[in-house]
C-alpha cells in the first residue's frame, strides 16, 4: 500500500500545509495528518474517498500506485469543444486533470469540456471532459475534435470519398457534409481524436 507515500506526495505537489488539510478535513491540529503521513494511521475508508475526490484521482491510485514515479498526470483542461453546432474555439487554460497511469503515457494530450448534446447517443454530455490526443488524421469512424473556420466541434468522423461527414450522435442533429473545396475554403482542420470523456455528474 503506497497511501502515506503518495498522500505526502500530492500534498506537497499542491503546496498545501499539513495545517490547510486538517483544516479542509475538519481535524483540530495537523497531528492526525502528520500520521497519515508517517504510516502511523491510515484514515478510514470514507476519508480516503474524500481524499481521492480532493485531488482528483482515483482512490485505487491513491492507495497502490507510486504516484511520484508515473509519467505526468497533470493533463490541462482547454477551452471547450461544442458537441452540436460549432463554437468559437476557445484556448484559454482551464485548470487541469488527474490521468491514471495508462493514460499519461499517451503524447500531447489535453482535455476539454463539452458543450452541448449532440453527441448524447455516444454518452458524450454537457459537462463531460473529452480525453483528446493531438493529430490531424482521423480514420472512418474515430470521434474528433475539428475546426470549422476556427470554430471547434465533437462529432464521428466519416469519409465518402473527398467528402468528409461529421456524424453526430444524437437524431436531433444534421450531420454536416464537407466537400473537398468546402474543407479548403472553410479551413477545416482536424485537431485532435478522442480517446474517451471523463464523465462529470
Amino acid at each position: 500500500m503506497n497511501f502515506a507515500k503518495n498522500f505526502r506526495f500530492l500534498r506537497k505537489k499542491n503546496h498545501y500545509s499539513q495545517d490547510f488539510i486538517a483544516d479542509q478535513f475538519g481535524y483540530k491540529s495537523f497531528t492526525t495528518i502528520q500520521k497519515w503521513e508517517d504510516g502511523t494511521t491510515v484514515p478510514p475508508y470514507s476519508v480516503i474517498t474524500k481524499l481521492a475526490n480532493f485531488f482528483n484521482i482515483p482512490v485505487e491510485d491513491l492507495m497502490n500506485t507510486d504516484l511520484s514515479n508515473m509519467p505526468n498526470s497533470e493533463i490541462p483542461v482547454l477551452g471547450l469543444v461544442r458537441g452540436g453546432l460549432p463554437i468559437t474555439a476557445e484556448q484559454q487554460y482551464i485548470g487541469f486533470e488527474h490521468v491514471v497511469p495508462d493514460d499519461a503515457r499517451h503524447p500531447d494530450c489535453f482535455y476539454l469540456e463539452v458543450v452541448g448534446d449532440s453527441m448524447k447517443d455516444a454518452r458524450i454530455l454537457p459537462g463531460d471532459y473529452l480525453y483528446v490526443q493531438r493529430t490531424n488524421h482521423l480514420e472512418n469512424g474515430d470521434i474528433g475534435v475539428v475546426l470549422i473556420d476556427n470554430e471547434a466541434t465533437v462529432k464521428r468522423i466519416k469519409y465518402q470519398g473527398s467528402q468528409m461527414i461529421l456524424q453526430p450522435e444524437n437524431d436531433a442533429y444534421e450531420p454536416i457534409i464537407l466537400t473537398a473545396k468546402q474543407q479548403q475554403e472553410k479551413n477545416v482542420e482536424i485537431i485532435g481524436k478522442v480517446l474517451h470523456n471523463r464523465i462529470k455528474f
